[in-house]
């Protein structure tokens, strides 16, 4: 999720993984970003015991951290990459771009991606969705 700075309100926290939904619960969508962005799709332990020379204090903080060693003290846990909501967000991102008038050359050249990738965006959608705004 590291590629642009996320918020809660462009996440339907529904659309993460289970772990990840636990992990928003637990230390807070923030917290949670941060980690995922640290460790995607990795193994990563969580110690039994907190200590400040831990590398996942560095990540998301002592008092944070220390929900997690509570919560899930010695086991392995293998973080989502959250590619799904990741791609959801992109496509919601083009969508309210285009609804508000601008070419796709420019949605484009605004999120990264090509015309083409826009195109196909805009070809998945349901029919209402691309000339509820003409009529």
């Amino acid at each position: 999720m590291a590629e642009s700075l996320i918020t809660l309100e462009e996440v339907d926290v529904a659309d993460l993984p289970p772990l990840a939904q636990d992990l928003v619960a637990l230390i807070g969508f923030g917290a949670t970003i941060r980690l995922i962005d640290a460790r995607p799709g990795l193994p990563t332990y969580v110690p039994k015991v907190t200590s400040d020379s831990h590398f996942l204090t560095g990540i998301i903080g002592m008092h944070v951290f220390a929900l997690l060693v509570r919560n899930y003290g010695g086991e392995m846990l293998t973080l989502p990459n959250c590619k799904f909501a990741l791609t959801k967000i992109r496509h919601r991102n083009v969508i309210k771009l285009r609804s508000t008038g601008y070419s796709q050359t420019e949605v484009a050249a605004l999120t990264g991606l090509t015309p083409r990738q826009i195109r196909n965006i805009e070809s998945n959608l349901p029919e209402d969705d691309l000339n509820g705004s003409l009529f």
